[in-house]
């Protein structure tokens, strides 16, 4: 090839290579039918792949090689694989380098090729790049792979692609720091985590850290297994061949329409009928089914990430999928959640793109590749999130149609007071349930029917106040709930580190105050302390992303956070030490404080997702190994909420007590850090937690509602136990 776009690039890397990786210049094995490249190195060019097998070994005992076979114009090797598989190391420094179509080092169809180079050769660095010969403008996707003699030592492995209109210069000295990394990644390249197997696929993305990573990740929405445990992939009806239906411009008795790949929406929903549909004689069992899923074969290469995914409906058939169409049908019975997982993530995952290209290039798939793709199984909780968002969406979609029948048919009735009559009536539910959505984007509400009792219960006397413009009360009250924010969150992280066996250095300095007795309890500054230490602590530095004690981790942490819980702690010190805030003050102090609560509030919406739960009775079933709970689930400001039942695979509950429940379909016990008592005072149920210790056998705990107080005996042994008190000896 002359000097063409791309070349120049190219065989400035390429020198830079051997330069590097060699410290010489390469020999240039090659011959007439193969892709020419204006390099100036010295060049043999022999007639056949077995001379040029013989020339490149032969000269591999005193230089590197640049071997370019031939190939063919669809970018395979074929019969010139002798060419390369001919060619063994002389010793442990040989050095080949050879010049490929790109697919060749990442389709499944060359595999075999791959894992017979690599019985011999190790890949060290693998270069990608798009070349135009003279400019012609049909650019040949190229790679060019150095290999070593493969030994059992490891060795990095890079990956650079030449990107496309940069600065060569840029390129240039890009590519010369990836040479010399032995990890990490440059601009345009990167040094691989960990070595491929022999033979393995060497696409670019496919083995690029971040892939890797995220291939990792996958676990975190579930289980991955193989597409093919889940779908089988039946054969199109209409099939080029032999025995493939004749096809029609229009309907005939007895055909259905054809669907083409072309007619798969990005949206999930399928094409109808048009001018230009198509339409054959297809046996109902070759037909396509309610639920198939179906893929166009080939794929748009400017699509980005997405992919086509549709999926049949009743409304649809009948109906045959033509050859540019993949079928994917259940294999097993499939939950929704199941299904709607597999379609979002064959969709919009990127991983999906990246995994058929690496194989297949950019503008085909095929059933046998889509069938090794892992997909995720959602867990229980993921489950319950996905059936949610399927359920709105439904209802959501349910109400916009019933909204657009009752539109249309505002004149439909002949005498107009009745038409205003049944549209006044039948439009009630549909305004009510619009107004009772359109709450749930006020933040306040969301606070008063989705946090936990004690946080909402603080939240919403707070607003009455204000409303009733009780100016000195509603700052007080803002005040108290902000502690009572902070108290809540401390006590549940701690009993979540007791539970994982994690130390909190904070507690001992409660300790040492509380076991000095009298009434010195905590307050503001002690949460403030445990929740800072759960921030930055190094015992947490570590926590899994699944751990629940990193929504407390990460929700105080953050310039804006910090300031805003400072700014209530510094007025929560004033107004304790009598510097309140003058009458004219208030209402700017009330504003401020608000709007720093509201900061901590939302920092903290995760505990909308951990229900606060009192356990009221456990049926443990001997036989079946389960427990029959009867709970309250205690959310928003009403403390009266309906008793509920749920099953449990476990006998460790205990009735009266509460516990934290998790998306992960289990309870954690809260006790003794917050209880659940009837106060005598007030004759309501509060959440209470340690206040302070008047005697070495008495602890009184306070309500997180209304501040009353209850003095037990009996408690002093749990609290000891998990180190918030302890006896004073002489």
């Amino acid at each position: 090839m002359n000097q063409g776009t791309g070349e120049a690039i190219l065989l400035r890397l390429l020198r830079l290579a051997f330069e590097e990786i060699t410290d010489s210049e390469p020999t240039v094995v090659t011959t007439d039918s193969a892709p020419q490249l204006s390099h100036r190195w010295q060049a043999h060019s022999e007639t056949s792949p077995a001379e040029m097998a013989r020339s490149a070994s032969s000269l591999l005992a005193s230089s590197p090689v640049l071997l370019i076979p031939p190939w063919s114009r669809h970018g395979t090797l074929k019969a010139h694989d002798a060419a390369i598989l001919d060619v063994h190391p002389k010793n442990s420094k040989s050095m080949l380098a050879i010049i490929l179509p790109s697919n060749v080092l990442t389709s499944g169809l060359d595999k075999a090729f791959r894992e017979q180079l690599g019985r011999s050769w190790q890949p060290v660095l693998v270069l990608y790049a798009h070349v135009v010969p003279d400019n012609s403008g049909a650019a040949l996707s190229l790679a060019t792979v150095f290999l070593t003699a493969r030994s059992p030592e490891p060795k990095p492995l890079r990956f650079f692609r030449i990107p496309l209109h940069e600065d060569e210069n840029a390129v240039s000295i890009d590519f010369k720091d990836l040479l010399r990394r032995r990890g990490d990644a440059s601009s345009f390249g990167y040094v691989a985590t960990e070595q491929p197997a022999v033979g393995a696929n060497l696409s670019f993305d496919f083995n690029h850290p971040d892939t890797k990573r995220r291939w990792n990740d996958l676990g975190v929405w579930g289980t991955p297994v193989p597409l093919s445990d889940l779908f089988i992939t039946p054969l199109p009806g209409v099939f080029p061949g032999r025995e493939s239906p004749p096809i029609y411009d229009g309907p005939h008795p007895g055909t259905v329409r054809v669907l083409s790949g072309r007619d798969i929406r990005r949206d999930g929903t399928l094409a109808g009928q048009d001018d230009s549909s198509r339409y054959a004689e297809v046996p109902p069992d070759r037909q396509l089914k309610v639920g198939d899923i179906v893929l166009p074969r080939f794929t748009s290469a400017t699509a980005g990430h997405s992919i086509a995914v549709g999926e049949v409906t009743e409304d649809d058939l009948p109906l045959a999928a033509s050859h540019t169409v993949v079928i994917l049908r259940e294999a097993i019975p499939l939950s929704r959640p199941q299904r709607l997982m597999a379609l979002l993530y064959l969709r919009a995952s990127p991983l999906v793109r990246t995994y058929l290209d690496s194989l297949n290039g950019r503008l085909r798939l095929s059933a046998k590749t889509l069938s090794r793709i892992p997909v995720p199984q959602p867990d229980e909780s993921l489950t319950a999130t996905l059936e949610g968002l399927e359920t709105a969406r439904s209802r959501l979609h349910q109400w916009q149609n019933e909204s657009e029948d009752l539109l249309s048919s505002v004149f439909h009735d002949e005498n107009a007071a009745d038409a205003r009559r049944r549209i006044m009536k039948s439009g009630r539910l549909l305004r009510m349930r619009t107004d009772a959505a359109g709450l749930l984007d006020d933040f306040s509400h969301q606070v008063r029917t989705r946090y936990p009792h004690p946080i909402a219960y603080r939240w919403s006397r707070a607003q009455v106040l204000l409303s009733n413009d009780a100016d000195g009360s509603a700052y007080d009250a803002i005040l108290e709930a902000a502690e009572v924010l902070l108290c809540y969150c401390a006590l549940v992280a701690l009993a979540l580190a007791q539970e994982a066996g994690l130390r909190v250095g904070a507690i001992a300095d409660l300790r040492r105050r509380l076991s000095r007795g009298g009434t010195n309890g905590p307050g503001f500054g002690d949460w403030a302390a445990i929740l800072q230490e759960i921030a930055t602590g190094k015992a947490f530095r570590n926590l899994g992303s699944g751990d629940h004690l990193t929504d407390f981790r990460d929700a105080f942490t953050g310039t804006e956070v910090i300031a805003a819980r400072q700014a209530l702690a510094l007025r929560r010190n004033n107004e304790a030490h009598l510097r309140g805030v003058e009458v004219e003050d208030l209402p700017d102090a009330i504003t401020e404080a608000q709007d720093d609560l509201i900061t901590l509030l939302r920092r903290a919406s995760f505990l909308a997702d951990l229900p606060l739960v009192h356990v009221r009775r456990v049926h443990w079933d001997s036989l079946r190994k389960i427990a029959r709970v009867e709970f309250e689930e205690l959310t928003g400001d009403n403390v009266l909420v309906p008793a509920r039942e749920r099953t449990y695979a476990s006998s460790d509950l205990e009735a009266g007590s509460l516990y934290l429940a998790t998306d992960d379909s289990l309870l954690h016990l809260l006790r003794p850090f917050l209880l659940r008592r009837r106060c005598a005072k007030c004759r309501s149920w509060e959440t209470l937690h340690i206040d302070s210790v008047p005697n070495f056998s008495t602890v009184q705990v306070k309500s997180l509602e209304r501040g009353h107080t209850i003095q037990d005996t009996q408690l002093w042994t749990a609290f000891e136990y998990v180190g918030l008190v302890e006896r004073q000896t002489n």
